[in-house]
């Protein structure tokens, strides 16, 4: 036996070569695809569009295959083929969900796959890639499905960027994200089982490896530091952009934006570079790592693994361990089931602050009529709610409520009022503070962080802006039934400019900023100088980049404070868009959905437990095929979307106009790929039919979600020239909605009129006409811009005018005209008056076609500024008189046209004097 232990010592010696096998080098490059891909597809390489980021990561893990899969390995039988195609189909699923942490193990799960056809010495980087891609969605799972983990990565972001600022003399401050702790979370553990699998003699070398993974991190943060100078070498842009225009290339635009928001990929090819060399310098192991027996195994595996887990669980034991933890994790940070609802509940909104409680009304047009907070008691009032605007916060206002909001509180307090808001909270209620940025009060301070005292939240004196506007797709979203489920591609939080929120412990984020900076306050640029306070809107050294928190909470007493640093998503004119989130947090606040301590450290334990089996796995059977990896990744992304899918669905609280007569719901259709601008004052957007359906006493909100019962809740449903057509359920469901007494208006002109022909043909509606839309012949002639009256007076008739009009054509015989285009004397008999706006009766309900794609947007019916069009309010007056019409109301009757006098720049064909 001392023999043969000697013997097996010396074939150690010999056999740990540092060199790689000639064959089948492109393993090496596919790894680091793998990685690559994992880094993007968490959105770590810095702000990229979700499609892009999914398009960049999908290309990766296709580089990854093409590279790794070798021909002969195929060859070997069905079985392997098999595999791989079920491999990359689960891959494929994985990185199609919404979730990161998800689209995360599709990497993992890929290089598991390529890993899985190969044995020994061949498999090993890719059991050591796909493994440390697994820790690191553990990491971004961690860190977004725990609050106190985000909270440690922000706070050692903070202290790690701001030490490599010190040592080059350039203040730094950083979230985890700009910090670059995505990298070093995937990287140290690939050094750590790398130096774990070196043999002993090579301490040197782990030893320099580890300060290169050190190097290019500080090197990364180093040029971070440096941006400012770099911007500022950089000149302004040559061409400014146009809103609608093609732009040349222009090097410094492209500078101004790629840095700093993309310069995380900068620390990516860094490390990239280092993996590369840990990669190829993997030794061989014996040949008796490769034997199926596990005592075997155990017995021959590296010393440095041999503390982790006892070998008597074995290969399939450790496995299922592992399996189980991952399926188990996030149920219990992520799941919250508790069915949501607003029926009944009381809801108290302080009436004072920065603030007014005006609507829209007939009169007065433009953005700035819209109000501020007028809509909100109706908005609550539509689920069932109790809203009462209370002016002192009197004990009787408070009693039984649910939920107080504050809104910009900006006075100073009467004597008992903090008392009794605090003890309002500590008997159960919950308590919504909204602030502002750069609030500086003539008393000091603010009056909101006076409302925070007792707590461990505070807004701070600063602006928190965006990369791009209204955060879109640069939202990072923590565990909350408010949050759950939700995207952020329309701004569906409703955040735009307020302030960053300072939180510690215990208070939990919720709402976070990933790519934005938070601008410091100048308390001398106030508003006699026009500037409310704010600063210079670029970002300077020392200002915290990326990762702002927008929203958190706080436990206090047996009720709960939660604190937005912003107030616009209440607002009237950005409610339309953030009414989901805005009715779940309500609805969250208003049940005790708090997620205990308890669960959350059974989770961090359960986390640990996950870590140690997959560290322990690898130093155990490192070569052994990666099943138990790749089942790990499959359970963990399955199980954290289906939580995330159920506390969705619990948390979903549906508007009903049905409590009002006539029903005051109006949805607008988003779900169709609609061809107007998400962004409301846009000359294609629709924040003009927004204002013009609340002065009508409309609650309007944009629909994200085409469900059959929200329609059988609303009364209007508005498509605006769909460019998705409409499936065969959808059809149904607004047939449904229309025969039970909704009013369907679509606008469509010839050109876009693909998306809804099937809908309009069920409705029995031909854009274009009959033959044009279903034989496409003959081709119907546009009628341009033009106007038709629609109202006679008798003394004077009321017109309505189209952006590009074309004709429409029924089925019905009895479908009523309401406006007519050019009229056509060579036209069949009885069509020499074609229709332009055409409306029938189907059931209860009415469903109304207008043959024109820009007639509901900004540029035919309101202007941001207000400006009248040509003088006239035509087709403000002519959706107030159809609204009347349609809801069967008193017809409400045009006034006489009074045009304003224009001037001789407005006036149509006006000469500049001594013109020729």
């Amino acid at each position: 036996m001392p023999a043969l232990k000697a013997a097996g010592t010396a074939a150690v010696s010999q056999n740990f070569s540092i060199e790689p096998a000639s064959a089948d080098r492109g393993r090496f490059a596919s790894v680091l695809c793998g990685l690559a891909a994992a880094w993007i597809a968490a959105g770590s390489t810095g702000l990229l569009g979700h499609a892009l980021r999914h398009a960049l990561a999908l290309s990766c893990l296709g580089a990854a295959l093409v590279l790794g899969l070798r021909p002969e390995l195929l060859r070997t039988g069905w079985r392997r083929l098999a595999g791989v195609a079920l491999g990359v189909l689960g891959a494929l699923i994985l990185l199609g969900w919404r979730n990161p942490v998800a689209n995360v193990m599709a990497c993992a799960l890929v290089l598991a796959t390529l890993g899985w056809m190969r044995s020994g010495q061949a498999a090993l980087p890719f059991t050591l890639g796909s493994v440390c891609i697994v820790l690191f969605g553990l990491y971004r799972f961690a860190a977004t499905e725990v609050p106190w983990v985000w909270t440690a990565m922000d706070w050692m972001g903070r202290g790690l960027s701001g030490a490599v600022g010190w040592l080059v003399r350039q203040p730094l401050w950083t979230g985890a994200t700009f910090a670059g702790l995505d990298f070093l979370a995937l990287m140290l553990p690939l050094y750590l089982l790398w130096a774990g699998h070196q043999p002993s003699w090579t301490c040197r070398r782990v030893l320099w490896a580890g300060v290169a993974v050190g190097l290019a991190q500080v090197g990364y943060l180093t040029v971070l530091a440096l941006v400012p100078k770099l911007l500022a070498a950089v000149p302004a842009a040559t061409v400014q952009p146009v809103f609608g225009q093609r732009m040349g290339w222009d090097w410094a635009r492209a500078v101004h934006t790629l840095v700093p928001w993309n310069l995380p990929a900068l620390a990516g090819l860094l490390h990239l570079g280092v993996a590369t060399y840990l990669m190829r310098t993997l030794p061989s192991p014996l040949p008796a790592l490769a034997r199926d027996d596990i005592g075997d195994r155990h017995r021959s595996s590296p010393a440095a693994f041999g503390w982790l887990l006892p070998a008597r669980l074995g290969h399939r034991g450790l496995a299922v361990g592992v399996a189980v933890l991952a399926l188990g994790l996030p149920w219990l940070t992520s799941l919250h089931p508790t069915k949501l609802s607003l029926e009944g509940k009381k809801i108290v909104l302080y009436e004072k602050g920065f603030l007014n409680w005006l609507k829209p009304k007939h009169g007065e047009y433009g953005r700035l009529s819209v109000g501020m907070y007028g809509m909100l008691p109706e908005f609550l009032r539509s689920y069932g709610a109790q809203c009462v605007v209370s002016p002192e916060l009197s004990e009787s206002d408070l009693a039984g409520a649910h939920v107080l909001m504050l809104i910009f509180p900006n006075r100073p307090w009467a004597a008992g009022q903090l008392e009794r808001i605090w003890n309002f909270v500590r008997q159960g209620g919950s308590l919504i503070v909204l602030g502002e940025h750069t609030v500086l009060e003539k008393e000091g301070g603010n009056r909101f962080n006076d409302v925070l005292q007792p707590t461990a939240m505070r807004v701070a004196f600063d602006s928190a802006m965006f990369a791009v506007g209204g955060w879109l797709e640069s939202y990072e979203t923590l565990s909350h039934p408010a949050t759950a489920g939700l995207g952020d591609r329309r701004n569906e939080f409703g955040v735009v400019i307020g302030a960053s929120v300072k939180a510690r412990w215990p208070a939990r984020p919720v709402l976070v900023g990933r790519y934005g900076f938070a601008d410091a306050g100048d308390p001398t640029n106030d508003e006699r100088k026009g500037g409310s306070m704010m600063g210079n809107r670029q970002y300077d050294p020392g200002e915290k980049l990326g990762d702002q928190l927008l929203a958190a909470e706080q436990r206090f007493g047996r009720g709960r404070i939660m604190v937005f640093g912003d107030t616009s998503g209440f607002s009237n004119g950005i409610l339309p868009g953030s009414h989901e989130f805005i009715s779940r947090l309500f609805a969250a606040l208003c049940a005790d959905t708090w997620v205990s301590a308890g669960r959350l450290w059974a989770a961090l334990i359960g986390l640990a437990g996950l870590v140690w089996g997959l560290m322990s796995w690898v130093g155990l059977f490192s070569t052994s095929r990666p099943w138990p990896v790749a089942l790990a990744a499959v359970a963990l992304a399955w199980s954290l979307t289906r939580a995330t899918a159920i506390s969705h669905q619990a948390a979903q609280v549906l508007p009903d106009g049905r409590r009002t007569t006539p029903n005051n719901l109006a949805y607008i259709d988003r779900t169709h790929l609609e061809r107007c601008s998400n962004e409301s004052w846009r000359p294609d957007g629709l924040g003009g039919l927004h204002l013009t359906l609340m002065r009508n006493g409309y609650l309007a909100l944009d629909l994200h979600q085409f469900d059959p019962q929200r329609l059988d809740r609303a009364g209007v449903l508005i498509s605006v020239a769909p460019a998705r057509s409409f499936s065969a359920a959808e059809i149904v469901a607004v047939r449904r909605f229309i025969e039970q007494g909704g009013i369907f208006i679509c606008t469509v002109g010839w050109p876009e009129s693909a998306g809804s022909r099937s809908l309009l043909a069920a409705l029995g509606f031909y854009v274009g006409g009959i033959g044009a839309a279903t034989t496409g012949e003959p081709e119907p002639k546009p009628f341009g811009h033009f106007k038709a009256p629609f109202f006679n007076g008798g003394d004077y008739m009321a017109y309505v005018r189209f952006h590009a009009g074309w004709n429409v054509e029924s089925i019905d015989p009895h479908a009523q005209p309401l406006a007519y285009g050019p009229r056509n004397p060579k036209g069949l008999p009885g069509q020499e008056d074609p229709t332009v706006i055409l409306m029938r009766r189907i059931g209860r309900g009415k469903a109304v076609v207008v043959a024109d794609t820009a007639f509901a947007t900004n540029q035919n019916l309101e202007h941001e500024g207000g400006e009248p069009f040509e003088g006239l309010r035509e087709n403000a007056d002519f959706w107030r008189w159809l609204i009347s019409y349609l809801t069967d109301q008193p017809l409400w009757t045009p006034p006489k046209p009074v045009p304003v006098p224009a001037s001789p720049a407005t006036q149509p064909n006006a000469v500049e004097p001594g013109a020729g």
